[in-house]
């Protein structure tokens, strides 16, 4: 048995997530998508080899590391890859990022779909392409794609790329084999490439089972560029690390090229020493973690059921709640600094996810039970 029920100081300078608001220290924070878990012992093992060694020279990946990605896939995703397709890289965003470049010219359109990711936004425009919105479909606390308005735009605006979030931050969900075939199928139709950000393929709930995209078909494959990576699953966001998946010689070609050009390749030492260590020995620990967060979806959603002022609807995979506080006739603003100030609970805002997020407030549940329940708690007296 490992420990989730441990409460950790984490108050350390510059630790984001725990940065004092408003000269009080008494706020619980579940904002910031890490979590108040310590990491797999396996990890703190490799790390701390790597560490006594003293010696931090430049370092590339082994044909060991690149045998414990393609098990890990085959595994836990079904999904068979070769060594050659993976392409270490700091950090997600920086993946999607090169592949924007990599596959768009400047000027050209680029779609997501919204509430999402706020960077998803930020990285098209920053790359100077034209940012192009399909806002998902909510009903009864569930959202699902437009593919109406989905292939509409894409033929409107001449799309020539998706950047694509599954499993889904914020809103939760798991996207189906049918739901997958059906955008994969609009975005061949249209040769549109498909950016897919799945550093959340990990934490998924039973039943609910996350498909990689690229592993629906070698012509889907083809056309799609994965970026993953382990920092989520096991909280190693300060140990930047990932991995894109690619198929396709000629586009792994031009991302590479788009990662030199920023004088950027691979990861260091740390994160590949991670990395082997959570792929090796981490899926005990995992499955462990899955099974306590799962506890922490059930309580939530009996705090804030549907049809209550807030409410939750239990999200199929991530770490993350999408709490509608619509109800309460707030703009997001004031949500937040109700929350904040009164509850001392610090939560995102929706609309930072896009339009469509305003009336909402995105929750960090990847927390000890008994913080998570002193955090309701807390909400529930404002309320």
């Amino acid at each position: 048995m490992f420990d989730f029920d441990t409460v950790y100081d984490r108050r350390i300078p510059g630790d984001i997530k725990y940065e004092t608001i408003g000269g009080t220290e008494d706020i619980i924070p579940m904002w910031v998508a890490d979590m108040d878990f310590k990491t797999a012992p396996c990890v703190e093992e490799a790390v701390k080899a790597v560490a006594a060694r003293g010696i931090y020279g430049y370092q590339s990946v082994d044909a060991a590391y690149r045998r414990l990605v393609r098990a890990w896939y085959g595994r836990r995703f079904s999904f068979e890859i070769a060594d050659e397709w993976i392409v270490p890289s700091p950090a997600v965003m920086y993946s999607a990022a090169c592949a924007i470049r990599a596959l768009t010219n400047e000027g050209d359109a680029v779609l997501i779909f919204e509430p999402v990711y706020y960077p998803f936004s930020n990285v098209v425009r920053s790359n100077r392409r034209r940012l192009i919105v399909s806002e998902l479909t909510r009903a009864d606390g569930r959202y699902t794609i437009d593919f109406g308005d989905l292939e509409l735009k894409l033929t409107e605006n001449e799309v020539k790329a998706v950047l694509f979030c599954s499993p889904h931050n914020p809103v939760g969900r798991v996207w189906t084999r049918e739901e997958l075939e059906r955008f994969a199928d609009i975005c061949l139709k249209h040769h549109v490439y498909i950016i897919s950000d799945e550093i959340h393929s990990d934490l998924v709930y039973a039943p609910h089972r996350h498909i990689p995209i690229a592993s629906l078909s070698a012509r889907i494959a083809a056309q799609t560029v994965t970026c993953a990576a382990p920092t989520k699953t096991f909280n190693l966001a300060a140990i930047e690390a990932s991995n894109i998946i690619i198929a396709d010689e000629a586009i792994r070609t031009a991302v590479q090229k788009e990662m030199r050009a920023s004088c950027q390749m691979g990861i260091n030492a740390f994160g590949i020493a991670a990395t082997k260590a959570v792929y090796a020995d981490g899926e005990q620990w995992l499955d462990e973690l899955l099974s306590y967060l799962d506890e922490s979806r059930r309580i939530l959603c009996e705090a804030f059921p549907q049809g209550g002022r807030v409410s939750v609807s239990a999200p199929e995979g991530t770490y993350l709640a999408w709490l509608d506080c619509r109800g309460l006739g707030l703009s997001d603003n004031m949500l937040y600094n109700r929350f904040l100030l009164t509850a001392g609970v610090r939560l995102h805002k929706g609309g930072t996810f896009g339009d469509s997020g305003t009336g909402f407030m995105r929750l960090n549940f990847a927390c000890p039970h008994s913080v998570l329940r002193e955090a309701i708690r807390r909400m529930k007296t404002v309320l």
